[in-house]
């Protein structure tokens, strides 16, 4: 241990870091821990912390970089509104949140004396202001927020796209069956929709926290080797930037303790443990966001009115200001009534109908959240854990636990918006039929909920969860792939071990590449590449040939169906935006897990008057004039700087990585996805590994990075290998 002396600490604490980096703070009191976890945020992760604030804010052209891309994210961020109400939230919180809260600022503030100004701060003429409770619950906000903005809100964006691309009606209808049977095509044509944000801005905001995939599971002492419980979690997102999001943390306080990954920010242990308690979260990607179309026309007292059934009313009007560092500032006009804020500014487009989006954050009370993960740390079990964790408003969450007494459970979490009868909240609809709106909230009792399960075991990872019967809180489910893989592999595993969680949550079998297989062989004809992928065990391992055989005949296939023009006959999606919506560029899970779907018919549309097995065929044999590569060097990535991703700046400092080959794919357990396009690089992966026996007092854990943003400590990324190798360190 290497111990550090803080200099500006004002309250009692001892810190020192392990060999690997990572802080151990031991303090009289939780309060005093917090203060000790708040300066080593701030003496460790200052740029990160502090520039989310000024993203989330709708600051960054006017105090880091007056970029186009920032002044994107600024009307991006000002438009959706994290930033307001803050003051409200701070006056609601319980008094002893409150305290909490305030101890941490005040590490943070103290922190970032000693701290100073980094090298982006000082390249970008950054000024550090003070951290405050408000600043908080804003990094709460985008966490809560970011999973929405780059996921259901783009899905159902996405799917009026295609409705707007004027593809087929009855070939839409029968892919996303049953989610459009009613849908009116002609009215979603005429709905203006705003320009989507540049690749620059998007990789802005994908590189900012959110929970927006990921796999946790826990099983029961009589099925674990040790006789104890054992839980694993494993959050999935943006890992090829360093920093990573997550900032591991070990703190002590009298007999207590808890280790795990915290967010620079906010005093959040996302995946963690306690002497009696462990727990992991994943994103239900429950539908907590609407998109309503609001018939709009000029006049009344702020220059804009919507329509309620025959009656026009004013629009709310809120003007935010983007202060920019040299092409001076620019005035925001903002809309807005009781069903959502308005998508685009009407004054450029004139009168019509426009897209309105409608988030349950917005909702008083949100800073709860905040005090639900403090208040989780100190539960001493999985039923009081699951108590406090259910009415959490946001985000839409699946919490797992595991505790020292050997109860394991999961509780899903979230705003949900009660929707009228036959309405799924996928498509926008008419914002001037007043019975469209919603009827309030889903209570908390009844999302899901399961204790001590019969099987052993309990596991999520992102599927489908709505309750039969039940009210539908997920209108987009991802398919079930890495959960049906977890449970089967867990349902093989009389007595699983650690190691077991750890060879599970580095496992890259597809029951996608096995399903779809037994689809495509049979029509590909006799020869090498059909004996190759029949003795294929389904496995994405970075030397795996016939794993990339398989993911560019699956896009041969898609290509080969679903590619032809909108104006052919009998139609299709067209070969530029199927090849778009099937490739790392574009890749979209909500359309490809339709056309898995799909392709399990034997009759469709969308191949009337063609045999399926023919185009099949037709996809293999293309294959045969494509150069054939391992999986690594089809699915390799460059880790590259949070705060210099520039390719040449990032060499001319050392911050951007070699070819690094990611095991895995969308489909399985170790989810190793990438999204290039000519501007950026994205990968989606597990961004923290952690795996505890509740029968001991330790974790074992590593992350693509290591605890410093500096790139000249020898704590920038650290735990890399280990992360790369599947090799896990000790915490405890």
């Amino acid at each position: 241990m290497q111990l550090l002396h803080p200099k500006f600490a004002r309250r009692h604490f001892a810190v020192a870091r392990d060999d690997h980096g990572v802080p151990h703070i031991r303090a009289g009191s939780w309060r005093e821990a917090l203060y000790g976890l708040g300066y080593m945020h701030a003496l460790d992760r200052a740029t990160q912390l502090l520039f989310a604030r000024t993203v989330a804010s709708g600051r960054s052209a006017e105090l880091i970089s007056d970029r186009p891309e920032l002044v994107e994210t600024d009307r991006f961020f000002r438009r959706a509104g994290l930033q307001t109400g803050l003051d409200e939230e701070v006056r609601n919180l319980d008094d002893q949140s409150f305290a909490e809260l305030t101890f941490y600022c005040e590490g943070v503030n103290d922190g970032l004396k000693e701290s100073g100004r980094t090298l982006p701060m000082r390249a970008s003429g950054f000024r550090p202001s003070p951290w405050n409770q408000q600043a908080v619950l804003l990094a709460g906000n985008l966490l809560n927020y970011g999973g929405l903005a780059i996921g259901q809100q783009q899905n159902e964006r996405l799917l009026l796209e295609l409705i707007q691309a004027r593809i087929n009606d009855s070939l839409l209808r029968e892919l996303f069956e049953p989610l459009l049977d009613d849908a009116d095509f002609e009215l979603l044509r005429r709905v203006k929709i705003s320009s989507q944000l540049s690749d620059d801005a998007l990789e802005l905001i994908t590189n900012l926290p959110r929970l927006a995939g990921s796999n946790a599971w826990a099983v029961a002492p009589r099925r674990s080797a040790t006789g104890h419980a054992l839980l694993a979690a494993d959050p999935h997102l943006e890992i090829n930037r360093l920093p990573p999001i997550w900032y591991e943390a070990v703190l002590q306080w009298g007999e207590h303790y808890v280790i795990g990954a915290t967010l620079p920010g906010c005093p959040l242990l996302a995946v963690a443990r306690t002497e009696r308690l462990a727990w992991g979260v994943t994103y239900m990607k429950g539908d907590t966001s609407d998109y309503f179309i609001e018939d709009c026309r000029r006049g009344g007292a702020t220059g804009w009115q919507y329509r309620r059934g025959q009656k026009w009313v004013d629009f709310s009007i809120r003007e935010e200001t983007i202060r920019r560092k040299s092409n001076g500032d620019e005035q925001l006009k903002i809309y807005f009534n009781p069903q959502g804020i308005l998508d685009a500014d009407p004054e450029f487009v004139g009168d019509g109908l426009y897209l309105s989006s409608a988030w349950t954050g917005h909702d008083p009370g949100g800073g709860r959240s905040m005090a639900t993960w403090l208040k989780i740390v100190g539960c001493g079990d999985t039923a009081s854990a699951m108590d406090v964790a259910r009415c959490c408003p946001q985000p839409t969450l699946c919490w797992v636990f595991a505790d020292r007494a050997g109860h394991i459970g999961m509780q899903g979490c979230g705003s949900f918006p009660i929707r009228r009868a036959g309405l799924h909240g996928l498509l926008p609809i008419p914002a001037w039929d007043e019975q469209n709106h919603w009827q309030g909230r889903i209570p908390c009792n009844l999302l899901p909920r399961v204790y001590d399960p019969p099987e052993g075991f309990v596991a999520t990872a992102n599927n489908n969860i709505n309750p039969p019967g039940g009210p539908e809180l997920i209108s987009l489910p991802l398919p079930s792939y890495r959960y049906d893989r977890i449970v089967e592999r867990l349902g093989e595993l009389d007595r699983a071990t650690l190691a077991d969680m750890q060879q599970l949550q580095y496992d890259v079998l597809s029951l996608q590449a096995r399903r779809m297989l037994e689809l495509f062989l049979p029509h590909i004809a006799e020869g090498p590449l059909r004996e190759r992928l029949a003795a294929w065990d389904c496995r994405y391992s970075v030397d795996s040939v016939e794993a990339a055989l398989f993911a560019r005949l699956y896009r041969n296939v898609l290509l080969e169906i679903f590619g032809q023009s909108p104006d052919s006959r009998g139609g299709g999606i067209g070969w530029r935006r199927m090849l778009y919506l099937s490739s790392r560029a574009g890749f979209s899970m909500t359309v490809l897990t339709a056309i898995d779907r799909l392709l399990e018919k034997d009759d469709s549309l969308w191949w009337r008057g063609r045999d399926k097995g023919d185009l099949i065929r037709r996809a293999a044999e293309r294959l045969a004039a494509e150069r054939e590569v391992t999986w690594g060097e089809m699915n390799s990535f460059h880790f590259v700087n949070r705060f210099f991703p520039l390719p040449r700046v990032g060499r001319a400092l050392g911050l951007r990585s070699g070819r690094i080959a990611l095991p895995g794919c969308f489909a399985t357990p170790f989810q190793g996805q990438l999204l290039t396009s000519a501007k950026r690089e994205t990968s989606f992966a597990p961004s923290y590994h952690f795996v505890a026996d509740l029968g001991t007092d330790e974790a074992w854990t590593n992350l693509p990075g290591g605890p410093s943003e500096s790139r000249f400590s020898p704590f920038y990324k650290n735990d890399l290998p280990r992360w790369t190798n599947g090799d896990y360190k000790k915490l405890g």
